[in-house]
């Protein structure tokens, strides 16, 4: 009897954990172990308030800064592929499972900077500029879905419990981010900094409402499904209707549609970074700031899915499900029965515009600076999906022996992963900056504890470096 769902489901799968690791290729931006290394300038986007140490810069039109980034909430590669005693791999569905918390994220992003430049003006103010074009990512799968998925519902019926899918979401988002920032030192002590930002959307997928519930009844195994789904689209091709979408040629895309892509000006959006920094007795620092505080309208080319309703399922006739209708066994009647079991639900395709926020991240951090040339800090950062926080914790060791070198060695906890050894570096060749940035070296060297990763890597053109007895140069320096 349990092969009723668990048969079926066991045919998805794959496609399911398809779906979330590709989605890792997608590279929210992190800057925990980049957050007080002053001596590159991109370490203001994460505090609009903190000034770099040079007097200005300008950063190499399409190499200043490449970002890219996944975290995992749930498993790693060691919880799903195992060895055998004769040292073969194998896949292990219970400790999957295992490994799994009720409500799982996968989060990741890419952030390339297309342009940015920032100079100092009176030795307080700081004025800078960006254009950045920015993927963001986040996928909420639950736990009970990869339980249905791999041993079927036989456990829901025994503890007469519902398999939730609430969790599952989905907010993907293809922006372009065009920022101006300013910051000025107002006393000795308290330094202000804010960034605005114009948004333009290119592409979006959001589920603006997830709610499904399967439950089992104990004596006979059917099984009742209740869905509340809305999804929201803006994409570059049209889905609707999806009954006679041809996966084939619908997301074909020629030469005409990828530069109306590009320059799509229809979804407008805006946000603001808002930063500040205090000092007390020249060797503590406190820092707080909030990025990303804002929204985009998504207007061109919209479609809205929703579903609604209930189907009770009485399970299939196995022959049918392992032969086919036809003789030679070629039909798949899940998928019929996966088609009927839709056009039972009541199904609404519209195309209303609709207003989406961007993931909002907060920042709190202290520095302590024992000589111009060490530093010790602490930072928290936390963000908001799918009504759930996602805190991340950094401790740091900046180490700045002169203004056109420095380095960072990092610890982090992110999103409850503890093995998080960071290392950052900059060096300046004559003008020229060389940058590169990660929270995370053991990926490289255990790869099997995957789960947290990112680097950001850069080019600058940078200068104006103030001598150390130069009373005008910003107070926060190394």
């Amino acid at each position: 009897m349990k092969l009723y769902i668990a048969k079926p489901m066991k045919k998805l799968f794959p496609s399911l954990l398809f779906l979330l690791l590709i989605s890792l290729q997608m590279q929210a931006q992190q800057y925990n172990t980049l957050y007080w290394m002053q001596g590159i300038p991109q370490s203001n986007y994460a505090n609009p308030a903190l000034q770099p140490i040079g007097n200005y810069y300008i950063g190499f039109p399409a190499a200043s800064s490449v970002y890219g980034s996944f975290y995992n909430t749930g498993f790693a590669p060691k919880d799903l592929l195992k060895k055998d005693q004769q040292g073969s791999l194998y896949i292990d569905d219970q400790s999957l499972i295992n490994s799994l918390k009720n409500n799982n994220h996968l989060i990741s992003d890419f952030n390339f900077g297309i342009i940015s430049f920032g100079f100092r003006t009176k030795g307080k103010n700081y004025f800078s500029f960006n254009i950045n074009e920015r993927v963001e990512n986040r996928i909420g799968y639950p736990k009970d879905l990869f339980k249905i998925a791999l041993e079927g519902n036989d456990a829901y019926m025994q503890s007469v419990t519902t398999a939730q899918f609430g969790a599952l979401g989905l907010d993907f988002n293809h922006f372009r981010e065009i920022g101006i920032g300013f910051s000025r030192s107002w006393t000795e002590n308290l330094t202000i900094g804010i960034r605005a930002k114009a948004l333009q959307g290119m592409a979006n997928v959001s589920f603006a409402e997830s709610s499904l519930g399967l439950f089992t009844g104990q004596d006979n195994y059917q099984m009742l499904l209740n869905a509340n789904l809305l999804v929201n689209t803006s994409l570059p091709f049209t889905l609707a209707p999806l009954e006679d979408l041809d996966p084939d040629t619908a997301f074909d895309l020629d030469e005409e549609d990828m530069i109306n892509y590009v320059l799509n000006t229809g979804n407008p959006g805006f946000a603001v970074d808002i930063g500040a920094q205090y000092v007390i007795l020249d060797k503590i620092f406190l820092a707080a700031s909030i990025t990303d505080l804002g929204f985009i309208s998504w207007n061109s080319n919209v479609e809205n899915f929703t579903l609604n309703g209930d189907f009770e399922f009485k399970g299939l006739d196995l022959n049918d499900l392992f032969l086919g209708d036809d003789e030679e066994g070629d039909d798949d009647p899940f998928d019929g029965y996966l088609d009927s079991i839709i056009n039972l639900f009541d199904r609404q395709e519209t195309n209303l515009n609709y207003r989406n926020p961007l993931s909002t991240k907060v920042f709190l951090s202290a520095a302590y600076g024992f000589t111009p040339m060490h530093k010790i800090a602490v930072l928290g950062r936390g963000e908001i999906f799918n009504g759930q926080l996602f805190p991340s914790f950094t401790l740091s060791y900046n180490f700045q022996p002169i203004n056109r070198f420095g380095s960072t060695f990092s610890y982090s906890i992110i999103h409850g992963n503890f093995h998080n050894i960071g290392f950052g570096m900059h060096i300046n060749i004559l003008p020229l900056q060389i940058y590169v940035v990660t929270d995370n070296l053991f990926w490289a060297m255990q790869p099997h504890t995957l789960q947290n990763f990112n680097i950001q890597v850069g080019v600058n053109i940078t200068g104006g470096f103030t001598r150390k007895n130069d009373t005008s140069a910003p107070i926060f320096r190394w």
